[in-house]
């Protein structure tokens, strides 16, 4: 993913208002700089800084593992710090530089339905476990899984992951706003060896397949373990912007290791 980064870390904030209309036009790559979401990165008490993403559509996400990666990168280089805590929407994140890339603490993969209940409405238990269901997509019963990594993910395997409907997948789903009422992440996911797979998501918000996911690698790296696709150990995640490392530990808490680059630094002006 590519992001743009607003320094508001010496209180020169954007009002709330504003970011949302800041991000819908400033994501465009033919008339703007482009970017996948635009984060905002300010001070808060207890950690070295906060921050929230809005992205294309004007929403804010919940969380953002690259982005995270991304805010933590920053902090560091303005901090002159090797570690720094982040927090986000989805609680306060550890993350450490290391020879390998920005390793982050991801939290804790939740897979009960009481951790997707806001944003599904199938009825069932709240202990019940999503973590093989079947899933009604149109015409279709589709064996899938479902997991919270601070977004929503839908998990779907495939032996081809070169050919699987992922726009109209993703637009189906995410136009059904009663059963998925604040819409859903698509991931499908190729084995490709005992601690490797492939991975490709449709993000809901960017509401097109994006180059990457950080949730949504962590949520394809645990359900690969948990349902025993591949053996335990860090699991290699390739996407179609790189790779990600995520390690995923006997309590299901998820630690995601991968680059974070800046690409350029500036100014811009806008009227409000």
């Amino acid at each position: 993913n590519d992001f743009i980064l607003k320094d508001e870390m010496d209180d020169d904030r954007i009002p709330d208002a504003h970011r949302s209309e800041m991000a819908k036009f400033l994501w465009d790559r033919h008339f703007w700089v482009g970017a996948d979401g635009v984060l905002f990165v300010e001070k808060a008490p207890g950690v070295d800084g906060s921050m929230r993403l809005f992205e294309p559509a004007g929403n804010e996400a919940d969380m953002c593992g690259n982005g995270l990666r991304c805010v933590a990168a920053f902090l560091m280089e303005k901090l002159d710090r090797t570690a720094v805590d982040v927090l986000t929407k989805d609680g306060v994140k550890h993350a450490e530089r290391t020879p390998e890339g920005i390793r982050v603490d991801m939290g804790l993969v939740r897979t009960q339905r009481k951790d997707m209940a806001q944003y599904i409405t199938d009825q069932g238990g709240p202990e019940d476990s999503m973590m093989s269901i079947d899933l009604s997509i149109g015409d279709s019963t589709i064996k899938a899984s479902l997991l919270n990594t601070g977004e929503p993910h839908i998990i779907i395997f495939t032996d081809d992951i070169r050919s699987v409907p992922m726009v109209e997948i993703g637009t189906h789903v995410n136009s059904d706003r009663i059963r998925f009422p604040k819409g859903m992440n698509i991931n499908y996911v190729q084995i490709t060896g005992v601690h490797d797979i492939s991975v490709r998501t449709y993000e809901r918000g960017v509401y097109n397949e994006s180059m990457a996911c950080g949730t949504g690698s962590t949520a394809c790296a645990a359900a690969s373990l948990m349902l025993n696709r591949i053996q335990q150990g860090p699991v290699n995640v390739k996407t179609l912007g790189g790779m990600l490392v995520i390690e995923i530990d006997e309590n299901a808490r998820a630690v995601m290791t991968g680059p974070a680059e800046k690409a350029f630094e500036g100014k811009l002006t806008i009227e409000v």
